[in-house]
């Protein structure tokens, strides 16, 4: 019943968005559904999607070696016991030195290696992507990509680099 009414509302919402040329208010949509405003809204409500606190809070464009602020960063602790926010400040700090040290190790890597990598993990905005998507994203083929990935992640291997990230999963675990 759920899913015939939310395929419904996506239906009619693409309808409208094309007959106006702009998205729909509220009100255009619960009289296009025939249902009282009240529980669109409600409908609307109850579907939103949840957000990752890994979200960058900004929506500007990040790059490799910038120090972005996460939504999870922005989020209070004050009932945190002193030894669980002892802990945590010992976690984040050693997430910081992970990500300064990886940031390194990227730049050791060509632009094109770090830009598939980049993307491939999601890197840069916490979200990763299938060979396909940064494929098409970069206008170039899957093939490319999968080499592209394979010749970055074998120059991250070296095993000085694979010491430096077993401390800090090391350290991350406790």
């Amino acid at each position: 019943h759920v899913h015939n009414l939310l395929n419904r509302i996506r239906k009619v919402k693409k309808k409208l968005e094309h007959d106006l040329s702009r998205p729909p208010t509220n009100e255009e949509m619960s009289s296009e559904l025939d249902m009282p405003l009240s529980k669109y809204n409600k409908m609307m409500k109850l579907t939103r999607r949840a957000i990752s606190l890994e979200t960058p809070k900004f929506k500007q464009p990040l790059k490799v070696g910038t120090n972005e602020i996460r939504l999870g960063d922005t989020v209070s602790t004050n009932n945190a016991s002193p030894e669980e926010s002892e802990t945590d400040e010992r976690t984040g700090v050693a997430k910081n030195l992970f990500h300064e040290d990886l940031r390194g190790m990227l730049q050791t890597l060509e632009e094109d290696e770090k830009r598939v990598i980049s993307a491939r993990y999601g890197l840069e905005d916490g979200f990763a992507r299938s060979v396909t998507t940064v494929a098409s994203q970069m206008n170039m083929s899957r093939s490319w990509v999968r080499s592209t990935e394979c010749k970055g992640l074998r120059k991250l291997r070296r095993p000085w680099y694979e010491k430096r990230l077993k401390e800090h999963q090391n350290s991350i675990q406790g």
